[in-house]
């Protein structure tokens, strides 16, 4: 509280009316903070740590494959590729579909070619299987799924991804690309499941369907994180 006069004798008054008119004013209670300049202030404890694991594999063949066009695929093989090499792990991408999408992401980003690999944000993306060396993981980017015999890098895979989402339209069609992978050991990935379908879809789906939350960054190292981690918990060395 700055310049308020309290005091009750004439020549206190004097000298607290002084007081409020010279340079500094006068301030009748301390501050109950210290005030610290900005170049001073740590920015550590605002500054999340990222966990890292050590994983017990190599070239272990991840395929994700799609329900459908246009349910997430591509952007979480890039998320699951970003998250491995930012939590301990190495993963590359695979492009294994006629898509063209990595081709229009290395025309628009312009990134450095390293013998077969195209480097971005510290990940390395390939065209072709021709790889420059080994990883814990090869993220298989499969593209929809096929209706009479499916991929055989799908079917050869160690780990099996298939997205679905939830719309009305989408759900038929989730439901029998699952009925094709019987037999098979998938994870299904429900994106953009509103909470309120979901009790749905792990009824009519799977019951250990894991739901993914939407990504609108190709090189975001955090999404979904737990559950990348509950996908390859296995390969991880506690």
């Amino acid at each position: 509280m700055w310049n308020v006069v309290t005091a009750d004798e004439i020549k206190d008054i004097q000298e607290e009316i002084r007081q409020c008119l010279s340079y500094d004013g006068m301030q009748r209670f301390k501050p109950t903070m210290h005030t610290i300049p900005f170049e001073e202030m740590s920015l550590a404890p605002f500054m999340k740590e990222e966990e890292l694991y050590r994983f017990s594999c190599t070239n272990i063949t991840i395929a994700i494959a799609g329900c459908d066009r246009r349910v997430g695929v591509t952007t979480t093989a890039f998320n699951l590729v970003c998250w491995i090499n930012a939590h301990g792990g190495t993963a590359c991408y695979l492009e294994a579909n006629t898509s063209n999408h990595l081709a229009h992401i290395v025309h628009m980003f312009k990134p450095e070619k390293i013998g077969n690999a195209y480097a971005m944000e510290g990940n390395d993306f390939y065209l072709t299987r021709e790889l420059n060396q080994g990883y814990n993981f090869i993220v298989v980017d499969c593209g929809v799924l096929r209706e009479q015999h499916l991929q055989k890098t799908f079917v050869d895979a160690e780990i099996r991804l298939l997205c679905g989402s939830a719309m009305p339209y989408e759900l038929a069609g989730f439901y029998r690309a699952m009925e094709r992978c019987k037999g098979l050991p998938i994870h299904a990935l429900g994106l953009f499941v509103p909470d309120n379908m979901r009790p749905y879809l792990i009824e009519t789906i799977s019951q250990n369907i894991l739901f993914v939350e939407g990504s609108h960054d190709l090189f975001d190292s955090n999404a979904n994180g737990e559950v990348f981690r509950t996908i390859l918990k296995v390969h991880i060395v506690i």
